[in-house]
């Protein structure tokens, strides 16, 4: 029987390029539940190709034409978040995929794991938010956490039939963004549009500032740390620019494991899809005589403080990285709507950081809370100019 999918967030583009994989594998995967926040018309066009048996979109924003299209394909409708975790509590699914972008994608996960259902992750804030509570709960119920982000996959993948006690340190590789090379620019002025300009992946837009800012690389600092349960000192970043080797683990014996491939997210995809598997995929080819060089630098700290704050709130722990995790997304925001330029996200995140009271062993409420708190007192500071 095809393993049955509930995608959450299908019209991004991790969850396009789920739905790709799932339309390669028919006789592998089933879709049975498809949500998004917008894009309806994607979505239209997604139920009419795989045929879920339920979607979840936001209250209030379908048509009425809408509406009878999706029942007169035989779909159920669920409207808004609570709603959508209703489905996700009693569906029948063998997998659900989260695509969720921010921290909306966190009480799905725990909703999913609470069931002792597998979750394959390309939501960050889920374990940025709430590592330690998110991976009891998997190991309580017996189920699994898949990584989609491409360097966690890789680390999975280096370290699957290692012991644990073997592991020396996880380096994690960055593309280095679009301003990796200093060449006298000043980040304080960069435009928008230069800022997703990304040289290597193509992303949403707040990934993509993530990854010019190395936010993304410093959320990846936490997810690993508590993936993996390595210390933060073991975790280093590596600039690679050519972004081949997605991930490497160094083990005490020396020696290096690294997983190389094209820079397309549906390998990682493939690979959680199919608990680890490998499948025939003729789309995915690499040819490293023809990209013929891998480079590897240090990242430059001062250039990007950003990173550094991985291991300043893994170092403070408690509620310090969902602060971290909830004031970048609304500082994002706020530079994407031309409010602070792209070197005042590092300085909005950090002023909030600076004023938040820990939590030093928060419960689900205390994080939902911090998120709140964190979102509100970015706005205030970005509405005065700080």
């Amino acid at each position: 029987m095809p393993k049955r999918i509930a995608l959450l967030g299908s019209t991004g583009s991790i969850g396009q390029n789920a739905l790709e994989i799932v339309a390669a594998y028919p006789e592998k995967f089933r879709v049975v539940f498809l949500t998004c926040r917008q894009g309806i018309d994607q979505l239209m066009h997604q139920v009419e190709r795989f045929h879920p048996n339920w979607v979840a979109i936001g209250e209030n924003v379908l048509s009425a034409d809408q509406v009878a299209a999706l029942r007169n394909l035989d779909v159920r409708i669920a409207e808004g978040i609570d709603e959508m975790r209703g489905v996700l509590k009693e569906l029948d699914y063998d997998l659900a995929v989260n695509a969720v972008m921010g921290s909306a994608g966190l009480l799905p996960t725990i909703d999913v794991l609470s069931r002792g259902i597998d979750v394959a992750l390309a939501n960050k804030e889920t374990l940025v938010m709430a590592g330690r509570l998110v991976m009891n709960l998997a190991k309580e119920h017996e189920a699994a956490i898949w990584p989609i982000d491409s360097e966690h996959s890789a680390i999975y993948q280096c370290i699957r039939g290692e012991e644990s006690g073997s592991i020396a340190r996880i380096i994690l590789t960055a593309s280095g963004g679009p301003f990796r090379v200093d060449n006298g620019m000043d980040l304080s002025s960069v435009s928008v549009k230069e800022v997703l300009n990304h040289p290597t992946w193509e992303m949403g837009p707040k990934i993509t500032v993530d990854s010019a800012t190395l936010v993304n690389k410093a959320l990846e600092v936490i997810e690993a740390h508590f993936l993996f349960d390595v210390p933060a000192k073991n975790i280093d970043v590596w600039i690679h620019p050519q972004s081949i080797i997605h991930s490497m683990v160094e083990f005490v014996d020396g020696s290096i494991k690294a997983q190389l491939g094209t820079p397309d997210m549906k390998l990682p995809i493939l690979y959680a899809l199919t608990d680890g598997q490998r499948l025939r995929a003729d789309f995915l080819q690499t040819d490293l005589c023809q990209i013929g060089r891998l480079e590897f630098e240090e990242p430059d700290y001062d250039r990007f403080p950003c990173l550094n704050l991985a291991y300043q709130v893994l170092e403070t722990g408690g509620t310090a990285p969902a602060v971290l995790s909830s004031a970048d997304e609304e500082a994002v925001d706020i530079f994407l709507r031309g409010k602070i330029p792209f070197t005042g996200i590092y300085d909005l995140v950090s002023r909030v950081l600076s004023e938040h009271e820990i939590v030093a062993d928060p419960e689900i409420d205390d994080i939902l809370q911090v998120d709140r708190w964190a979102r509100t007192r970015a706005r205030q500071l970005a509405e005065v100019g700080v």
